[in-house]
């Protein structure tokens, strides 16, 4: 008998102590133990990886984008949008802002992609361009460090850290060498691959008879870019049902059906259903004219396919915004764009007043009746501007406004049609105030032709273009497969998970908890993000042009 055998005979007989095995750990629990520990060290990983990349807008092969390279540029578009009224950091622009955001890191990438394929390739720059582009950043840089400092004490400074200007110049060739390199060598892949355009004269003529433009309106029934599966179904269906009424409802009413009204209500109908939930389902939107570029693509191809007609209502169509129900009120076809419109030049003699203020109004509108009287009585017209007009700028060119569309100055416009050169019209309202005109010139609408030599030229260098845009975009998709591109940070992408699918349990069972316990948390036990980390000033991955020398630093 073994030895074992022996054991077991033993402590069947009970002479040796059975083994204990409520000692021993059981599986699961191991198991479990394991399961937690791995997801432990996930979270701790994810979470340094987090932190390190806190900075990082896109990692795109070798290369990375960061946060300070986008907002620099952000920070100029911001400036620029000002100008006309919109301030992006106000939340009703909160759209546009995005839109920009993401823009810029597209056009981050797209150079980043091209410019590590032509060094990888061997591609070589324009050597010229480059030396031109270098000897202008290195102008513009001491032209500024003059202005800020004046020239002798800027020249003193340099030559104090850098021993002579000459050696000032070489350092500044060095360290811009690679902001200046970078769009050439962009360029330089491009222009590899614009090397299979070849131009017929059957594409510029299929250019010229395309679409160029779509006037659309549309119905969206909107999808939340965390929307689940079934939620995603059923605005599909909802979107499926509303377009069917409104065919139905077309087919009834016939040429007295107004897709506008319809939507509208529907739209509304929808919202108030779901007004408990705060949330917006449907919306109409007028969208005017627009080109192709400007809408997302399956929205775009849709409304630019040329089997569609005007008067044509499409869809449901599925965008990232979710299912779109689209109605074609118009079309312009590129040849349009080439048309020589009317345009006419007066002289002007203008009468301002005070909005809101009618006497004010009364003196200018008498004021320029009356020189409309002197003037058609012989008065010089150019004497009556230079005397008697408060426009500055037209008065500096003795009344003279130069050629203008109808767009640009309507009521002036219109009064000038019904006029012959040396006519004089007045007095006319204006947005400006009370005009009195007379026609210079007067230059009718011609319609283009591809018979004329430089019309022919200017469709075929346009037509280039778009083949170029086009090239470029889908060169660029080769390129992120190729290299690779990561625009998301996996513990940001956990997080929200996280917050998406269980958000709404984790605070009921918080609040429950705190019913339990008594206690009030400060927080909610949800993983953070990590966007909330103090930040340091970046030394780096700026593409800002270097400052000029200043004194104190």
């Amino acid at each position: 008998m073994g030895k074992e055998s022996k054991i077991r005979k033993l402590r069947k007989e009970g002479l040796i102590a059975p083994v204990n095995k409520e000692h021993g750990i059981a599986k699961w629990v191991k198991i479990l133990i394991l399961v937690i520990l791995i997801f432990a060290l996930t979270l701790t990983g994810l979470g340094t990886w987090n932190y390190v990349e806190r900075d990082v807008a896109a990692k795109v092969g070798k290369e990375t984008i960061k946060k300070t390279d986008i907002q620099s540029q952000l920070d100029y578009y911001t400036q620029l949008y000002q100008q006309f009224g919109m301030d992006l950091n106000d939340p009703q622009y909160a759209s546009t802002k995005k839109n920009v955001e993401d823009s810029i890191l597209d056009s981050l990438v797209s150079e980043s992609l091209l410019v590590q394929y032509a060094k990888e390739h061997n591609l070589k720059i324009d050597q010229d361009q480059y030396n031109k582009n270098m000897d202008e950043q290195i102008k513009s840089i001491i032209d500024k460090g003059i202005q800020d400092n004046g020239e002798q004490p800027f020249n003193d400074l340099v030559n104090a850290r850098f021993g002579s200007m000459d050696a000032y110049k070489d350092y500044l060739k060095e360290v811009l060498q690679p902001y200046v390199e970078r769009p050439l060598y962009q360029q330089a892949a491009l222009d590899e691959q614009y090397k299979i355009i070849k131009i017929t004269d059957d594409d510029v003529k299929n250019y010229w008879d395309s679409i160029w433009e779509v006037d659309a309106e549309h119905l969206l029934i909107e999808v939340s870019a965390n929307a689940t599966s079934k939620e995603k179904s059923d605005a599909k269906k909802l979107a499926e049902d509303i377009y069917k009424s409104i065919l139905d409802e077309q087919g009834k009413q016939k040429e007295s059906f107004n897709f506008a009204d319809f939507t509208k209500k529907k739209a509304e109908d929808l919202n108030k259903e779901q007004a408990t939930t705060g949330k917006e389902v449907a919306k109409y939107e007028a969208l005017g004219y627009f080109e192709k570029g400007q809408m997302v693509k399956p929205f775009e191809d849709t409304c630019f396919d040329s089997k569609v007609k005007v008067g044509d209502i499409l869809g449901p169509v599925e965008t990232d915004f979710g299912y779109h129900i689209i109605h074609i009120l118009g079309e312009k076809y590129t040849n349009e764009k080439y048309d020589e419109p009317a345009k006419v030049n007066v002289r002007l003699v203008l009468f301002k007043y005070t909005a809101g203020d009618q006497e004010s109004e009364d003196n200018a509108k008498m004021s320029a009746n009356s020189i409309a009287i002197q003037t058609k009585s012989g008065m010089s017209f150019v004497d009556a501007v230079k005397r008697f007009s408060e426009d500055e700028t037209t008065k500096a060119k003795d009344g003279e406004t130069g050629l203008f569309l109808q767009a640009d100055k309507p009521e002036l416009f219109a009064a000038a049609q019904n006029l012959s050169v040396g006519g004089i019209a007045g007095p006319i309202k204006t947005s400006d105030g009370y005009a009195v005109i007379q026609l210079i010139e007067k230059k009718a609408a011609v319609k283009a032709s591809l018979e004329n030599k430089d019309t022919y030229n200017k469709a075929k260098d346009d037509l280039t273009n778009t083949k170029q845009q086009e090239i470029k975009a889908s060169f660029t998709e080769t390129l992120k497969k190729q290299y690779g591109v990561r625009t998301t940070n996996p513990w940001r992408s956990l997080t929200a998970f996280i917050n998406n699918r269980f958000g709404k349990q984790i605070n009921s069972f918080v609040t429950w908890w705190n019913k339990v316990t008594g206690k009030t948390p400060t927080s909610l036990p949800i993983p953070s993000d990590g966007t909330e980390t103090p930040s340091t000033p970046d030394q780096g991955g700026n593409n800002e042009p270097l400052p000029p020398v200043s004194g104190g630093s």
